[in-house]
């Protein structure tokens, strides 16, 4: 097993966790409608980083089970992890959400270089 291998399955399984603790936070908090206004906009956009986190858990697992398969859902899971990163900092910008800003910037920024070196190697 490579060192990008390691690092691959270790950030999809952090994203993937992290992602489901962050919901599991906003609900808990009975903040959901501070993140996303409209109920249907705000069950979507959950169901889509639901799929993502299980695309990254689901990919990271397997890159440590050393399944060829593996890397094709990771890519799969970074493609769509970016391009969430990218809508949601559009979302929470306009709301002056900063920090969640900045987090996502950094994971999307994350995300595409990683998504990058796997498909140059």
């Amino acid at each position: 097993m490579e060192i990008l291998d390691y690092v691959n399955g270790i950030y999809a399984i952090t994203v993937g966790i992290s992602l489901n603790l962050f919901w599991v936070v906003v609900f808990v908090m009975k903040s959901s409608h501070r993140f996303i206004e409209d109920s249907k906009e705000r069950l979507f956009h959950i169901l889509a980083e639901i799929f993502i986190s299980s695309l990254a858990l689901i990919s990271g697992i397997a890159i440590f089970y050393e399944q060829d398969w593996g890397l094709y859902i990771f890519v799969m899971a970074m493609g769509a992890l970016t391009y969430a990163c990218i809508n949601a900092v559009g979302i929470y910008s306009k709301k002056k959400l900063w920090l969640l800003v900045g987090t996502l910037s950094l994971v999307g920024i994350i995300s595409f270089v990683l998504l990058l070196f796997n498909l140059i190697s």
